[in-house]
């Protein structure tokens, strides 16, 4: 009897865990939505693949821990251990891994703005120069056709005296 009550807590506290990690992974799901935005749609389906997913993960724990025998204690170990871990830790996970993504990308806006200083460096001149050449060209253009309308109307006026 002793035996079988201290599996059952074994496999309730592994319930427990369960709980915990899919905490852990709904919070990564929910740091993914704060850092890119999502649509409600979108939003609607990863919660559903979560939950499926979650059902698979206790289902597999079940059957590996309880030989597939379904005990109620084990689902209130798994809600158990997500209570808990949102109570207690989810604030936690979500800010430290908030801040680490804003020093991440400060890092990298840094490090790209290094790396472009050269290349604007190289490339101003030739945008300058791109510019004045367009404008050139577009002044070109306007003489072109000032000259074509002028030949067009002294063809006409060829064209009567004949």
């Amino acid at each position: 009897m002793n035996n079988l009550v201290s599996t059952q807590a074994i496999t309730f506290m592994l319930s427990v865990l369960n709980g915990l990690f899919l905490g852990v992974i709904y919070d990564f799901i929910r740091i993914f939505r704060r850092i890119i935005k999502h649509s409600r749609l979108v939003v609607n389906v990863e919660d559903f693949i979560f939950w499926v997913f979650g059902s698979l993960i206790i289902f597999i724990e079940i059957f590996n821990n309880n030989d597939g025998t379904i005990r109620g204690f084990l689902y209130i170990g798994v809600f158990l251990g997500l209570i808990l871990y949102f109570l207690l830790i989810s604030k936690w996970v979500l800010t430290i891994f908030m801040k680490l993504y804003g020093i991440i990308k400060k890092i990298l806006a840094f490090i790209f703005k290094i790396i472009i200083k050269p290349i604007k460096l190289i490339f101003h001149p030739l945008i300058i120069i791109h510019r004045k050449a367009y404008k050139l060209l577009k002044k070109f253009r306007k003489w072109l056709i000032i000259r074509y309308k002028k030949m067009k109307k002294q063809i006409k006026i060829i064209a009567k005296k004949k």
